[in-house]
């Protein structure tokens, strides 16, 4: 009888050849080259949509149509929203076709009353709600005056709708872009922490060029992006962190009229004042300048664990994925 030959000196039809080491591991396709494949349909997605906007508006530009150095209009921002999102979504659709999985497990599954009831508490409990602690606060500190009401009658509803749907898809469009497929892949390859730090350092380079952006304020945004992170570990899906993305925006940019990011929008509510050193008070940026928001993000954060110290199935923890 022949002696069995080990595993390490398996003949060498039956070893993994060099290709399938580059491309493949014990869960099908690497992570990196999945992330690519999406990059490269979301690119895709991007260029027919410019195509098909430019030709619907006749080869203007729309940037064009509200003026050099203008706020877009709030129907051209929830368009531009409402299609980001669209288009992130489609492309881990796509995605999730090809890994044969269900889209939900990339952030935002479907589940009736419970996803509605966790947007809610996101956008009331950890969006708007700390926004007026963090401004009472300033107000008690003497940098910050909430003003006077600048709307009236039907306007204030008008207004607080129109900026209601167009941040409920800023929320939806920046979570999921950054923290819905490409973070559930990037934290298969190099861990869901590491992948949180990396995308939250990219969400703060995404609001460096704004307008009066200020080292205080670029370092509340990586903070914020973690504290998204974090309740996307702790409840399993990112409505909660889209739901505060939305309620914090749509407090900033409409009810309390302060600037969102360094810029401020037409139809708010109140007309405030800031004074004071920009450290305190925000500057230019608004409140996510001031040292009061990066201190309550972070003690959000911790808030975050101790509510939800009992972690659901989160959706970015990687289970043994179908095999490609």
């Amino acid at each position: 009888m022949e002696p069995e030959t080990p595993s390490s000196f398996a003949p060498a039809d039956q070893q993994p050849s060099i290709e399938k080491k580059i491309f493949l591991n014990d869960r099908g396709l690497r992570a990196g080259w999945r992330l690519a494949i999406y990059v490269a349909i979301l690119v895709c997605l991007l260029l027919l949509s410019s195509l098909l906007v430019y030709f619907i508006m006749g080869g203007k530009n729309l940037q064009a149509q509200s003026g050099a150095g203008k706020v877009p209009s709030t129907s051209m921002q929830f368009v531009a929203e409402a299609g980001s999102f669209l288009l992130f979504l489609l492309a881990a659709f796509i995605m999730s076709r090809i890994e044969r999985r269900n889209i939900g497990d990339y952030g935002l599954p479907l589940k009736g009353a419970r996803a509605l009831q966790r947007f809610v508490t996101g956008y009331v409990v950890w969006g708007f709600l700390p926004l007026f602690v963090c401004l009472s606060v300033l107000y008690a500190f003497h940098a910050y005056d909430f003003g006077q009401m600048v709307l009236h009658g039907n306007d204030i509803w008008i207004w607080g709708l129109k900026w209601f749907a167009v941040f409920i898809f800023v929320g939806l469009s920046e979570e999921y872009l950054l923290r819905g497929y490409t973070l559930f892949t990037l934290a298969d390859g190099i861990g869901f922490w590491p992948a949180a730090i990396f995308m939250a350092a990219l969400f703060g380079l995404g609001h460096a060029h704004n307008a009066g952006e200020t080292r205080i304020g670029l370092i509340a945004t990586v903070v914020f992006a973690l504290f998204a992170s974090i309740t996307l570990r702790y409840t399993g899906n990112l409505w909660l962190a889209v739901g505060a993305h939305a309620g914090w925006d749509w407090g900033q940019s409409f009810f309390f009229g302060v600037s969102d990011s360094g810029l401020q929008f037409p139809g708010h509510l109140l007309n405030p004042s800031s004074h004071g050193p920009d450290w305190l008070s925000g500057g230019t940026v608004g409140p996510e300048g001031s040292v009061v928001t990066l201190i309550l993000w972070i003690v959000m954060s911790g808030l975050v664990v101790l509510v939800y110290r009992k972690p659901s199935q989160p959706a970015l923890v990687i289970t043994e994925a179908p095999k490609f």
